[in-house]
């Protein structure tokens, strides 16, 4: 056996002769004993003794971070924050011990490890390794992947999802949902500080948006988010919370979820309007939120419907007209989507009349966009649509009835009347900011084109009906228009107030 110290004095076990120096034994004696594992060989094996090595955890880190292309930030591969490549080691550590618990640990184990001795034993065979799965990190991506597709934790639980992993790999091993719900608690909670050390840092005024909507397990939920424009002049968007709103779920309720999301972030005299879904309670909650503000005298704040959702209402007061008409059209697409060989029929037929092309399969939903899209398909493909249901006559049945020429005039009338709405969602749903002020410029054109049909004396009866019941609702979304409020005017400096109203 050999020692190697610090002077280059070599001491061999297999010295002959029995004798020693007292020099030898003194040295011998200083040496400190390491237990080595035995070998399968019986030549003497090497023993290397290391120093204490200075406790680093730069690699151990790092290897949870991914380097941008520019070379200037650090992406963290389970959540994607970024830091600067700058940022000390201990951020970094930091950051994996509030997001990923445990992670943090490896680092303590493989820098302690490094001040003891290591002992080298040469084997007579290699034994190769197996290849180890960071079970861990799979599961962080599943976590990653439910975030993103918006899908609950008993996702994971399929049999056929667990199959599938174990067909690639029988010894995987998934995290039970318990433990996924308390670790998406635990990033969720995270997270919230996060925002809130954000918005500490946010100078402009915020608008709040609630959407309530209900669960399969008839849970009423409201999520709140939060936009503002920053010094750069974008804008920017971030879910502060999603709250049960408990039994039963009226005005009073949800006001004072609402106050708690508001205290937690500490964002109450800076909110400059909420926008909400139109329901009644949505209001209500408004309403009594801004005495409470104007009571501490914070001053009052617009609160103003969903532009969307009331596009929508009134778009569907307009269609009840010809309803009858447009079931009939989408009993005829639904068949059109369930038959490949009728719907490549109707390609053919329709390129060979020129009128247009069509992609499979249309939308049938009863929302407003599809049955304008049912308006639209007579009025560019009517030809294809009567040469089809003639030639498939026996396969549709009574299921399918060739319009009349008073159908084809009213569906005609109609898709004329609403056109003008139709391009004015489009351009609210591809506006890259859609301000206050672009969408009540929308809403106001909206207006102006109901008036003009009402107004017209070309327009049927039956038409003008439908208007007058369009117009009710559009003056009610303008009574709530926040430029319309004289306290807001008053309350705000003029140079405050322009740059609002230009931020908003």
């Amino acid at each position: 056996m050999e020692w190697g110290g610090n002077n280059s004095n070599h001491y061999r076990t297999a010295y002959k002769d029995d004798h020693k120096s007292v020099m030898e034994v003194a040295l011998i004696s200083n040496i400190e004993p390491v237990n080595i594992g035995l070998g399968c060989s019986e030549t003497p094996v090497p023993i290397t003794s290391l120093k204490p090595r200075k406790k680093t955890m730069t690699s151990v880190y790092l290897k949870y971070f991914e380097t941008a292309t520019d070379g200037k930030t650090r992406r963290c591969k389970f959540c994607g924050q970024s830091y600067s490549i700058a940022t000390a080691t201990g951020n970094l550590g930091r950051h994996l011990g509030n997001r990923h618990p445990g992670y943090d640990k490896s680092g303590d184990a493989v820098s302690n490890s490094a001040t003891r001795p290591i002992a080298v034993v040469k084997k007579s065979q290699a034994q190769g390794k197996p290849n180890q799965v960071d079970y861990d990190y799979l599961n962080w991506l599943l976590i990653r992947w439910l975030v993103s597709a918006s899908l609950s934790p008993s996702t994971l639980e399929e049999d056929w999802l667990v199959n599938s992993y174990k067909f690639l790999n029988p010894s995987i091993q998934l995290w039970p949902s318990d433990k996924y719900r308390t670790v998406l608690d635990e990033v969720f909670r995270s997270m919230r500080e996060d925002v809130r050390a954000l918005l500490e840092q946010v100078s402009s005024k915020l608008s709040i948006i609630l959407d309530l909507w209900t669960s399969f397990e008839e849970i009423f939920y409201m999520s709140v988010t939060c936009q503002w424009i920053d010094e750069n002049w974008c804008l920017q968007k971030m879910l502060l919370d999603i709250c049960r709103i408990p039994y039963p779920c009226g005005g009073a309720e949800i006001y004072r979820s609402l106050v708690e999301v508001l205290k937690y972030y500490n964002i109450g005299n800076r909110v400059l309007s909420f926008t909400h879904d139109n329901s009644s309670n949505a209001m209500h909650a408004c309403h009594t939120l801004n005495e409470d503000f104007v009571g501490q005298k914070i001053g009052p704040f617009c609160y103003i419907p969903c532009a969307a959702r009331t596009l929508n209402l009134i778009i569907e007061d307009g269609l009840r007209s010809a309803k009858q008409v447009i079931s009939k059209i989408r009993e005829f697409v639904i068949e059109l989507n369930a038959s490949p060989v009728i719907s490549e029929d109707f390609i053919h037929i329709s390129s060979a009349y020129q009128e247009g092309t069509w992609k499979f399969p249309l939308d049938v939903s009863t929302r407003w966009s599809g049955s304008y899209q049912m308006l639209d398909l007579v009025c560019k493909a009517g030809k294809s649509m009567d040469a089809v249901a003639r030639k498939y006559d026996e396969l549709l049945g009574s299921r399918m009835l060739l319009l009349s020429s008073s159908d084809k005039s009213v569906v005609n009338i109609m898709h004329q009347y609403l056109e003008p709405f139709y391009k004015t969602t489009n351009n609210i749903c591809t506006s890259k900011v859609p301000t206050v002020g672009l969408v009540l410029f929308f809403m106001d054109h909206i207006s102006e084109t109901i008036a003009t049909c009402r107004e017209s004396r070309q327009s049927p009866e039956w038409l003008k009906v439908a208007a007058e019941e369009m117009a009710k609702r559009a003056r009610n979304y303008i009574n709530q228009d926040p430029f319309f409020k004289k306290l807001f005017y008053h309350t705000l400096p003029i140079p405050e107030l322009w740059i609002q109203c230009s931020r908003n």
